[in-house]
């Protein structure tokens, strides 16, 4: 018996309407994170594409980002590992467009890779987070952003 490639780790889902969804998708058993699928179950539009990635906001963001967009790998890939030199090259590259366009201060840049069960993500197909949180106000008043990045070591 063949095991069926996991695409997607409910484990890991943030919202009830993002869980309905990936359901949904599980059903179809397909990548939503396909360039073949990513129109018809991604919300937000394509700002921008390339050869190698496309650059979109995120349907579900991070708690508390003010900006959060996920640029995301056009072949189903879930090592870095497997990017190419080119590949990497245009990601910098939609990096500084967005970074330019949306006039980015500062900010997070992340990809998780490989396993779920160490990373903590809900699509198992590569793509890298660029998030900006809100400017520090008050210190001791407001939270620090948290996005998952994986779980700590058991004690």
């Amino acid at each position: 018996m063949v095991k069926e490639k996991k695409l997607q780790d409910f484990h890991h889902v943030r919202r009830a309407d993002q869980l309905r969804k990936m359901k949904e998708i599980e059903k179809r058993g397909i990548c939503h994170l396909c360039p073949k699928y990513l129109k018809t179950y991604h919300d937000a539009a394509i700002e921008r594409e390339g050869k190698y990635w496309a650059v979109t906001k995120n349907d579900y963001p991070y708690a508390g980002t003010a900006l959060h967009y996920m640029i995301i790998h056009r072949r189903h890939i879930e090592h870095i590992s497997k990017i190419s030199g080119q590949a990497w090259a245009e990601l910098a590259d939609h990096f500084k467009w967005l970074k330019r366009t949306s006039k980015l201060p500062g900010g997070g840049f992340f990809m998780r890779f490989g396993d779920s069960a160490y990373t903590g993500a809900t699509a198992l197909h590569l793509h890298a987070h660029v998030i900006l949180g809100d400017r520090r106000k008050n210190k001791g008043t407001q939270k620090i952003l948290n996005v998952p990045l994986g779980y700590e070591q058991a004690k």
